[in-house]
């Protein structure tokens, strides 16, 4: 009986993360690892068909993500993604007081970016394009709830990346933008520390705090008079300040929308909205009585002071991606038209709303041998299903790999490919075994996963040729399939901004094969063409290619 080894895994990653703590620098020994060190064995290598088709992603959960994306960002071997991000703001105290005679100072956005430090320079991990977009935030009035009505069990409500709650509702964009509260033509990210600044007894400006690189906005200008003051402050010792539930209904968020605009092509960004640093702070300066009386004479005089203070909102509540994509004919035409039968002579791989690759291990070969006749080459089982039922290998596997070669004929000169792709179990909708037992993690990027899922890499020909390609390692998977007879199950193959970011947000509709979308996708915009299972070129068609050695029995 076929046996489905998703328990397994679940149960393995637990003491897979205790156990491994080696660097992306480990030497590992690709071919030959059980083999005893014997020169007299000879390990021999062979390829299988594995049939790969293209298969669009339709729009999935995206609340609830590692990060969300902000900004324009146009592919041209694809077409255009815009992602808004829609988030609600969630006070850091209740039935505040504000004191007397409150004056509003500032009221400052800050939201930093995912950066890192190399050289002394700052890098943003996750920038695409080098163009300004054009930005504006509003006020939100759309209701954000947090419970779905339809459910049976109060299951947390849903929100979807096309700008739905389900296949019934959507998010009304007339009530997503409210009133206009920031807008800059010309917007891009800057990798540049902030650097906050005060004044000490004497006047003299000191250094305060320093920022990791961030979008840092005032929201004051342009606004109908006291905007802030009356959303908030009027507000004091009112209901609508007194909870998370009633503020939420009182205010409901804001909306960040991101537009072309005539410099080029955009740039779309990775934001941390789940930071402690990011939050909307009112600024605002109060005054204190302090009554004293003297001893000698008993009069009583107050005496009044002047202090600062802040009212913190933070994105604590619902957050939400929404993509408007414009792809072009010609990719749309070519994944929903995908040939499942005979695999496609290319593969496209586009993260977030895109596309991605189906694998199947073993497929059919032109002579109508399956995997059944291409399984006995490895094992032979005698008196199967019975009591008495053996198992005898006749091939151990030392690695089994395949390799994705980009079709650079079907891409811009100039295209930015990406540097991951990643796959996993359809069925389960989890990672291979392989992924958890690989140990591999690069501690300045915090990048892992090298073994398993080789970063791109360029092989150079004979004839001093470069070609492009991945390579994935299914050593473990094939090992369980052969020995311990688990299904030969579908796979799906994604591009991936961080194979480490593996939760699958689940789609909008039932789909029979695909359970879920893989965060790292969710959150790459970046797409590339590789050469499939029917390729022309048959020296870069996808194949799966195994090293063994022969058991002599």
């Amino acid at each position: 009986m076929k046996k489905n080894y998703s328990s397994l895994i679940k149960g393995f990653v637990f003491i897979s993360v205790l156990n491994f703590t080696f660097s992306c620098d480990e030497d590992y020994t690709e071919i030959g690892a059980d083999v005893v060190n014997n020169q007299d064995i000879l390990i021999q290598n062979q390829s299988y068909p594995a049939k790969t088709h293209n298969k669009r992603i339709m729009p999935f959960q995206s609340n609830g993500l590692p990060g969300y994306l902000l900004g324009h960002y146009n592919d041209p071997n694809f077409g255009s993604t815009s992602s808004h991000f829609l988030g609600q703001l969630t006070p850091s105290t209740y039935n505040p007081d504000f004191g007397n005679n409150t004056v509003l100072d500032s009221v400052v956005l800050t939201i930093p970016y995912f950066s890192r430090v190399d050289d002394d320079i700052n890098i943003l991990d996750s920038l695409y394009g080098d163009s300004s977009i054009n930005l504006s935030i509003h006020k939100n009035n759309f209701f954000l709830r947090n419970f779905d009505p339809g459910s049976d069990l109060d299951e947390s409500q849903a929100y979807y990346s096309n700008g739905t709650m389900s296949s019934l509702e959507t998010l009304n964009n007339i009530d997503l933008e409210g009133q206009l509260i920031y807008s800059d033509s010309e917007f891009i990210p800057n990798n540049n520390d902030i650097t906050l600044v005060t004044r000490d007894e004497d006047g003299e400006i000191l250094t305060s705090e320093t920022l990791s690189p961030s979008l840092r906005i005032k929201l004051e200008d342009n606004l109908p008079d006291n905007f802030w003051e009356n959303l908030i402050f009027d507000k004091e010792g009112s209901d609508e300040l007194s909870s998370a539930n009633a503020f939420y209904n009182y205010f409901r968020g804001l909306y960040f929308k991101a537009e072309s605009n005539s410099s080029g092509n955009g740039s779309l960004v990775q934001m941390d909205f789940g930071s402690a640093n990011a939050h909307l702070k009112l600024h605002y300066t109060y005054e204190t009585t302090t009554t004293t009386t003297d001893q000698s004479t008993g009069e009583i005089t107050d005496e009044i002071t002047e202090r600062q203070g802040s009212y913190d909102l933070r994105f604590s509540g619902n957050n939400i991606t929404i993509f408007d994509n414009d792809f072009s004919s010609s990719f749309l035409d070519i994944i929903n038209n995908a040939n499942e039968n005979e695999g496609d002579q290319q593969i496209y791989l586009k993260g977030g709303e895109g596309s991605m690759a189906v694998v199947e291990l073993f497929s059919q070969d032109e002579d109508g041998n399956d995997f059944d006749d291409f399984i006995s080459d490895f094992r032979e089982i005698f008196n199967e299903g019975e009591p008495d039922e053996e198992r005898v290998i006749k091939r151990l596997i030392n690695e089994a790999y395949l390799e994705f070669y980009i079709d650079e004929s079907a891409m811009q000169a100039d295209s930015d490919y990406p540097n991951r792709i990643y796959i996993h179990d359809l069925e389960n909708n989890i990672p291979l075994i392989d992924y958890f037992e690989d140990p591999t993690v690069n501690t300045t990027t915090s990048d892992s996963k090298f073994y398993h899922l080789v970063p791109l890499t360029t092989e150079t020909d004979e004839e001093g040729n470069e070609h492009k390609k991945y390579k994935v390692r299914l050593t473990k998977h094939l090992k369980n399939i052969i020995v311990s007879d688990f299904t030969n199950l579908k796979l799906g193959l994604f591009v991936s901004s961080n194979v480490g970011a593996t939760n699958p947000q689940k789609l909008l509709d039932y789909d029979s094969l695909i359970k879920g979308i893989p965060s790292g996708s969710v959150l790459s915009p970046k797409g590339i063409v590789l050469h499939g299972s029917n390729s022309d070129n048959a020296i870069k068609r996808v194949e799966l290619k195994v090293y063994y050695t022969q058991i002599n029995n």
